[in-house]
């Protein structure tokens, strides 16, 4: 069986009062050239002195992108937020049918049984 990898999430962007913090993995789209990352929208909670998970989203950036650059997120799934960003011009079913695989970053641990 093979093992989980551990990868460390990245801070996508940070404000005064805000943060981004997406996942280190992302799933890569070829054919239209997309990484989509999985992230979490926090705040800065001034009585717990750091930023707390306010919601879950979901990050569109173009192939080759650092960390720090994104062209579009979301706060929904993978599937609705690529379609919103590809402003409905391909049908669900045919998003859903898109090859894609999982990419980690270079160095990434693998996870301890």
């Amino acid at each position: 069986m093979e093992q989980l990898a551990e990868v460390p999430d990245d801070i996508m962007e940070s404000g005064e009062d805000y943060q981004i913090i997406i996942s280190g993995w992302w799933v890569h789209i070829p054919e239209l050239g997309l990484n989509l990352h999985e992230g979490i929208f926090c705040n800065y909670d001034g009585e717990e002195g750091g930023y707390l998970p306010d919601f879950a989203v979901t990050v569109v950036k173009e192939e080759g992108q650092t960390e720090e650059e994104w062209i579009y997120y979301e706060q929904d799934g993978f599937l609705i937020t690529l379609a919103n960003y590809l402003h409905g011009k391909t049908d669900l079913g045919n998003l859903e049918q898109l090859f894609c695989f999982i990419r980690m970053p270079d160095g990434s641990q693998q996870a301890e049984e």
